[in-house]
Protein backbone atom coordinates (compact mmCIF):
# COMPACT_ATOMS: atom_id res chain seq x y z
CA UNK A 1 0.00 0.00 0.00
CA UNK A 2 2.78 2.40 0.91
CA UNK A 3 4.61 1.57 -2.32
CA UNK A 4 1.47 2.36 -4.33
CA UNK A 5 0.96 5.70 -2.55
CA UNK A 6 4.57 6.69 -3.20
CA UNK A 7 4.15 5.74 -6.86
CA UNK A 8 0.97 7.83 -7.17
CA UNK A 9 2.57 10.80 -5.41
CA UNK A 10 5.54 10.56 -7.77
CA UNK A 11 3.27 10.62 -10.83
CA UNK A 12 1.19 13.48 -9.41
CA UNK A 13 4.28 15.65 -8.85
CA UNK A 14 5.95 14.51 -12.08
CA UNK A 15 2.80 15.17 -14.12
CA UNK A 16 2.28 18.66 -12.74
CA UNK A 17 5.97 19.58 -12.97
CA UNK A 18 6.43 18.38 -16.54
CA UNK A 19 3.17 19.97 -17.65
CA UNK A 20 4.05 23.38 -16.22
CA UNK A 21 7.77 23.44 -16.96
CA UNK A 22 8.02 21.57 -20.27
CA UNK A 23 4.76 20.91 -22.09
CA UNK A 24 3.12 24.32 -21.60
CA UNK A 25 5.78 25.87 -23.83
CA UNK A 26 5.86 23.29 -26.64
CA UNK A 27 3.46 25.07 -29.02
CA UNK A 28 3.55 22.32 -31.63
CA UNK A 29 2.13 23.69 -34.92
CA UNK A 30 1.95 27.06 -33.23
CA UNK A 31 -0.69 26.33 -30.58
CA UNK A 32 -0.95 22.61 -29.69
CA UNK A 33 0.41 21.56 -26.28
CA UNK A 34 0.09 17.98 -25.01
CA UNK A 35 -1.67 17.65 -21.68
CA UNK A 36 0.77 15.26 -20.03
CA UNK A 37 -0.74 15.43 -16.54
CA UNK A 38 -3.53 13.16 -17.73
CA UNK A 39 -1.08 10.29 -17.10
CA UNK A 40 -2.03 10.47 -13.41
CA UNK A 41 -5.70 9.96 -14.24
CA UNK A 42 -4.77 6.92 -16.33
CA UNK A 43 -2.41 5.10 -13.97
CA UNK A 44 -4.44 5.43 -10.77
CA UNK A 45 -5.30 1.95 -9.52
CA UNK A 46 -8.58 0.47 -10.70
CA UNK A 47 -9.61 -0.98 -7.36
CA UNK A 48 -8.90 2.21 -5.41
CA UNK A 49 -11.58 4.04 -3.51
CA UNK A 50 -13.65 6.38 -5.64
CA UNK A 51 -13.88 9.38 -3.29
CA UNK A 52 -10.11 9.86 -2.79
CA UNK A 53 -9.63 9.66 -6.56
CA UNK A 54 -12.21 12.39 -7.12
CA UNK A 55 -10.47 14.57 -4.52
CA UNK A 56 -7.06 13.89 -6.11
CA UNK A 57 -8.46 14.71 -9.55
CA UNK A 58 -9.85 17.97 -8.22
CA UNK A 59 -6.50 18.77 -6.58
CA UNK A 60 -4.62 18.00 -9.78
CA UNK A 61 -6.83 20.30 -11.83
CA UNK A 62 -6.79 23.07 -9.23
CA UNK A 63 -2.99 23.05 -8.89
CA UNK A 64 -2.62 23.18 -12.67
CA UNK A 65 -5.15 25.98 -13.01
CA UNK A 66 -3.36 28.01 -10.38
CA UNK A 67 0.07 27.43 -11.91
CA UNK A 68 -0.97 28.01 -15.54
CA UNK A 69 -3.55 30.73 -14.82
CA UNK A 70 -6.39 28.90 -16.55
CA UNK A 71 -10.00 29.81 -15.75
CA UNK A 72 -10.90 26.42 -14.25
CA UNK A 73 -10.71 24.28 -17.38
CA UNK A 74 -8.26 21.81 -15.84
CA UNK A 75 -10.24 21.52 -12.62
CA UNK A 76 -13.58 20.85 -14.30
CA UNK A 77 -12.18 18.40 -16.84
CA UNK A 78 -10.15 16.45 -14.23
CA UNK A 79 -13.08 16.39 -11.82
CA UNK A 80 -15.38 15.07 -14.54
CA UNK A 81 -12.91 12.34 -15.48
CA UNK A 82 -12.51 11.48 -11.80
CA UNK A 83 -16.26 11.06 -11.51
CA UNK A 84 -16.92 9.02 -14.69
CA UNK A 85 -13.73 6.93 -14.63
CA UNK A 86 -15.37 3.85 -13.00
CA UNK A 87 -17.97 3.81 -15.78
CA UNK A 88 -15.24 4.10 -18.43
CA UNK A 89 -13.30 1.27 -16.78
CA UNK A 90 -16.35 -1.00 -16.88
CA UNK A 91 -17.09 0.03 -20.46
CA UNK A 92 -13.53 -0.57 -21.65
CA UNK A 93 -12.45 -3.62 -19.67
CA UNK A 94 -15.70 -5.41 -18.86
CA UNK A 95 -14.84 -8.56 -16.91
CA UNK A 96 -11.28 -7.40 -16.21
CA UNK A 97 -12.49 -4.16 -14.61
CA UNK A 98 -11.95 -5.61 -11.12
CA UNK A 99 -8.29 -6.47 -11.72
CA UNK A 100 -6.17 -4.15 -9.50
CA UNK A 101 -3.62 -3.40 -12.21
CA UNK A 102 -5.92 -3.91 -15.17
CA UNK A 103 -4.20 -1.25 -17.25
CA UNK A 104 -0.85 -2.97 -16.92
CA UNK A 105 -1.57 -6.68 -17.14
CA UNK A 106 -4.33 -9.10 -17.97
CA UNK A 107 -6.10 -7.13 -20.69
CA UNK A 108 -6.07 -6.89 -24.45
CA UNK A 109 -4.34 -3.98 -26.13
CA UNK A 110 -7.65 -2.93 -27.72
CA UNK A 111 -9.20 -2.50 -24.28
CA UNK A 112 -6.29 -0.35 -23.12
CA UNK A 113 -6.43 1.81 -26.25
CA UNK A 114 -10.20 2.25 -25.82
CA UNK A 115 -9.77 3.29 -22.18
CA UNK A 116 -6.95 5.75 -22.87
CA UNK A 117 -8.73 7.12 -25.92
CA UNK A 118 -12.00 7.70 -24.06
CA UNK A 119 -10.27 9.41 -21.13
CA UNK A 120 -8.26 11.67 -23.44
CA UNK A 121 -11.21 12.48 -25.73
CA UNK A 122 -13.64 13.32 -22.92
CA UNK A 123 -11.04 15.26 -20.93
CA UNK A 124 -9.94 17.34 -23.91
CA UNK A 125 -13.48 17.99 -25.11
CA UNK A 126 -14.46 19.33 -21.69
CA UNK A 127 -11.17 21.22 -21.32
CA UNK A 128 -11.52 23.09 -24.62
CA UNK A 129 -15.26 23.65 -24.17
CA UNK A 130 -14.57 25.43 -20.89
CA UNK A 131 -11.54 27.27 -22.30
CA UNK A 132 -13.46 28.72 -25.25
CA UNK A 133 -16.81 28.89 -23.42
CA UNK A 134 -18.73 29.69 -26.58
CA UNK A 135 -21.00 27.67 -28.83
CA UNK A 136 -19.74 29.71 -31.76
CA UNK A 137 -16.22 28.31 -31.32
CA UNK A 138 -17.29 24.70 -31.88
CA UNK A 139 -14.91 24.26 -34.82
CA UNK A 140 -11.97 25.45 -32.72
CA UNK A 141 -13.06 23.17 -29.87
CA UNK A 142 -13.21 20.13 -32.16
CA UNK A 143 -9.95 20.99 -33.95
CA UNK A 144 -8.04 21.54 -30.70
CA UNK A 145 -9.57 18.43 -29.13
CA UNK A 146 -8.42 16.26 -32.03
CA UNK A 147 -4.94 17.77 -32.48
CA UNK A 148 -4.14 17.97 -28.79
CA UNK A 149 -5.66 14.51 -28.25
CA UNK A 150 -3.39 13.00 -30.89
CA UNK A 151 -0.30 14.70 -29.45
CA UNK A 152 -1.26 13.73 -25.88
CA UNK A 153 -1.86 10.13 -27.00
CA UNK A 154 1.61 9.97 -28.54
CA UNK A 155 3.27 11.37 -25.40
CA UNK A 156 1.25 9.02 -23.15
CA UNK A 157 2.05 6.01 -25.36
CA UNK A 158 5.76 6.83 -25.22
CA UNK A 159 5.56 7.20 -21.45
CA UNK A 160 3.75 3.86 -21.07
CA UNK A 161 6.40 2.32 -23.34
CA UNK A 162 9.16 3.56 -21.07
CA UNK A 163 7.25 2.40 -17.98
CA UNK A 164 6.81 -1.12 -19.34
CA UNK A 165 10.54 -1.49 -20.05
CA UNK A 166 11.30 -1.39 -16.32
Amino acid sequence: MLHENIRLTKFFILGVSLQVLVFESWNFLGYVDPLFYIIFLLIYKFDGSHIPFILLSFSLGLVLDLLTQNPGSNTISCLTIGYIRPFLINLSFGVNANVPNGMISGTKIEQRILFVGLIILIHHLIYFSISYFSFLAYLNIIKNTILTGILTSIVVALTFGFMSKK
